[in-house]
């Protein structure tokens, strides 16, 4: 394998300097994404936040806000459906049939379009494809040839041989890294379309603590750790991790076997990993497949913990870049796994990129259930909890608190449960709490310094909640009244509901027989429109300003 050259940010150059995209034409005085003052977040959760995803990008094209839309900020199945939507080239094709309410049917629901990405969330045979992938000796490649048979494909976007980028400015600046005649290719992301930016998590699985746990960026143009983390094990050599990014298609590589510059920024000589042992997979590019299966490779610290390895999850090599001055980067093969394993709701990135107004999709399981009595410990989903206060962790044996970035905290968290009980009502027959119209909040916030994410404190920021709930004046508006009726049944022990008995909290696996995360179509349309319908309702006063 060729070495190339690669463009380095380290943390104390960003921190001075800004994010690398501010480097950017299109981010820079007239550039098309200058004038741009939202950042929207979407949460994990499998292919049920994948289905949400789906339906409000959607909403937000449809409302005229995508243009306003500065930074994509996605986890896990959040992430499934947003790198297909920022990379395809047909949107047409990719959002299938949204429908409002009054044009929905159970006859309508049950089919999906070809091509469509209802079509991938529901023939979604991830157990197959990766058993397929080990079986060809792909290694901790399989998972990501699992999820790029699923959800890349349907678009020209699963190959292992291409790279990824965000615009020809940056695919120029990568391809001078490579010398000779013959170059590789990249994806670039859809003129116009936001700034991606995927959340993983990096497992330190060295030394006596194994359970060291840093945040991963995956963007069109630089991946990597940005805060540096320093493992002191008290019977091991200190390992570094982090303190910056490097250009995408140099993540994952070995190196660096020389620097142009000993500051701050510059270059560094890498190559692409190469194989080693019964390992027969041909890494030939850090690709799509690989960030997706990153992003959403949930089991892998499970598998990690009980001593079984990959199992076929990613394997990245990382370069840190904030070791001592006189001492060389000395990169290692870490797990890269799920970011929902650290936040799974993907607002850090936009705080720490100073955004103004930033809508999150809490696309949960976690129904909302106020406790009038003791509101601060209502039903809520815990990734957003934990933004402002710590929470229990595993067993409760201690407490979570890497997760606290907002000022006040508890009042804060108050204030969004004070405006979600106000926005629901107890369903007698169901017991369920269901949303009269549209579940949200829109907060003004402070952020406090958090270290972790390299958060700074003072960055006031608005933020509007759109929390994954029933609706019922959506369901008294549909088409088939009989099917709203299906909707507010819960746990039925006899009859057949179609799977709707969670609507829409659905498990983020085997919520049905036929696969780990498969949905039905009729689960995953109805959710879809939900999810589009809602959003319409949340974000409209943001859309008249």
């Amino acid at each position: 394998m060729k070495k190339f050259y690669i463009d380095y940010w380290s943390q104390k150059w960003i921190d001075q300097n800004h994010f690398p995209e501010q480097e950017l034409a299109c981010f820079k005085d007239g550039g098309t994404h200058v004038a741009r003052d939202i950042g929207v977040a979407f949460s994990g959760g499998g292919t049920r936040s994948a289905a949400c995803t789906l339906g409000q990008l959607k909403a937000l094209h449809d409302l005229g806000l995508i243009d306003r839309v500065k930074y994509i900020s996605a986890v896990s199945g959040g992430g499934w459906a947003a790198v297909p939507y920022s990379y395809a080239p047909n949107l047409e094709t990719y959002f299938g049939r949204i429908l409002d309410p009054d044009d929905v049917t159970r006859s309508i629901c049950k089919n999906v379009l070809p091509s469509s990405f209802q079509k991938a969330i529901t023939e979604s045979p991830l157990v197959k494809n990766l058993v397929e992938g080990g079986i060809n000796l792909r290694g901790d490649e399989s998972f990501a040839y699992s999820l790029g048979q699923v959800f890349l494909k349907p678009y020209g976007l699963e190959s292992p041989s291409r790279y990824f980028t965000f615009n020809e400015e940056t695919m120029n600046q990568a391809l001078e890294g490579f010398h000779g005649t013959v170059k590789p290719s990249f994806h670039q992301v859809r003129e116009g379309a936001p700034f991606l930016i995927l959340g993983a998590t990096l497992l330190n699985e060295d030394g006596l603590s194994s359970d060291k746990k840093y945040h991963v960026e995956y963007t069109s143009y630089y991946s990597g750790v940005r805060v540096g983390h320093v493992d002191d094990d008290f019977w091991n050599q200190d390992d570094y991790f982090g303190g910056g990014y490097v250009t995408s298609c140099g993540y994952d590589c070995k190196g660096p076997y020389k620097t142009t510059s000993a500051g701050e920024q510059g270059k560094m000589l890498v190559k692409q990993a190469p194989v080693v042992g019964l390992d027969f997979t041909d890494e030939r590019a850090f690709s799509l497949s690989d960030i997706v299966a990153s992003t959403g490779a949930a089991p892998q610290e499970i598998t990690s913990k009980l001593g079984f390895g990959a199992l076929g999850f990613p394997e990245f090599n990382h370069i840190p870049l904030n070791v001592p001055d006189g001492e060389n980067p000395v990169p290692e093969e870490y797990p890269h796994s799920d970011g929902g394993h650290l936040e799974n709701l993907g607002i850090m990135p936009l705080l720490a990129r100073n955004v103004s107004k930033v809508v999150v999709f809490v696309n949960t399981k976690k129904p909302f259930e106020p406790d009038t009595q003791n509101p601060i410990k209502s039903g809520i989903n815990k990734s957003l909890k934990a933004l402002f206060v710590p929470i229990d962790n595993l067993f409760k044996l201690s407490k979570f608190d890497t997760n606290v970035v907002f000022g006040n905290g508890r009042s804060e968290l108050l204030n969004i449960i004070d405006q979600f009980t106000r926005q629901v009502e107890e369903e007698a027959s169901s017991g369920e709490y269901v949303a009269q119209k549209a579940l949200y909040a829109t907060t003004q916030l402070t952020t406090i310094e958090n270290r972790h994410y390299g958060i700074k404190a003072g960055h006031r920021v608005e933020v509007t909640w759109v929390y994954n709930c029933r609706s019922k004046e959506w369901e008294n508006a549909l088409g088939e009244q009989e099917l709203a009726k299906t909707l507010a049944k819960k746990k039925r022990l006899i009859g057949n509901q179609d799977g709707l008995e969670d609507f829409p909290h659905y498990g983020t696996f085997f919520e049905n027989l036929r696969g780990v995360v498969e949905l039905t179509p009729l689960q995953t349309n109805l959710l879809i429109n939900l999810s589009y319908w809602v959003t319409k309702k949340a974000l409209a006063e943001l859309a008249n300003e």
